[in-house]
């Protein structure tokens, strides 16, 4: 009976025109630079923690000699950590992770743990200094780090520091 099933799906596959996907896993490895754009703008005052953002691909990756097209690639990620700036300078700063990649031609890249962060200005260093100047220093605990916004125009660079995993389509025509 599978032996049935089993030359009933070849004959579909071979009279329809689908191919199987290639079965040989293919990575991006660890140190290849990624750079992308976000297609909304995030905020360490406004993005919360645990929520996602769709970014595209700005940069060709390059396997084996063959290269995956950045037109159309769109991702998604998710926001790790969204800190406040605060008093005593410090900065607003983001984590963010990219977890999943559609090429153009439809291939899925799944990112492993690929973290980054990108951070507000710090005045840490001024309110630490004016703390010790008499009359001003109570005054240094008020002082505010700086929000950071990362906006759609402004490009992301990030390095892998894991492999990441390319998963083709199951058919493709």
């Amino acid at each position: 009976m599978l032996t049935r099933a089993l030359a009933a799906v070849a004959l579909l596959i071979a009279t329809s025109g689908a191919t199987l996907p290639d079965q040989k896993p293919q990575w991006i490895a660890a140190g290849t630079r990624l750079q992308f754009h976000l297609e909304a703008p995030i905020s360490s005052s406004q993005s919360r923690t645990g929520q996602t953002f769709a970014f595209a691909l700005l940069t060709p990756i390059v396997l084996s000699g063959s290269t995956i097209p950045t037109d159309g690639s769109m991702g998604s990620g998710t926001i790790v950590l969204a800190g406040h700036a605060g008093p005593n300078g410090h900065e607003g700063d983001l984590t963010l992770r990219i977890d999943t990649l559609r090429t153009a031609d439809g291939r899925v890249v799944t990112f492993a743990d690929q973290r980054f962060e990108i951070n507000g200005r710090n005045y840490k260093i001024a309110t630490g200094v004016l703390g010790f100047t008499p009359f001003v220093g109570i005054g240094a605990r008020i002082i505010r780090g700086k929000e950071i916004t990362v906006d759609p125009a402004t490009p992301i660079e990030t390095v892998l520091l894991h492999p990441a995993t390319i998963a083709y389509p199951t058919t493709s025509h």
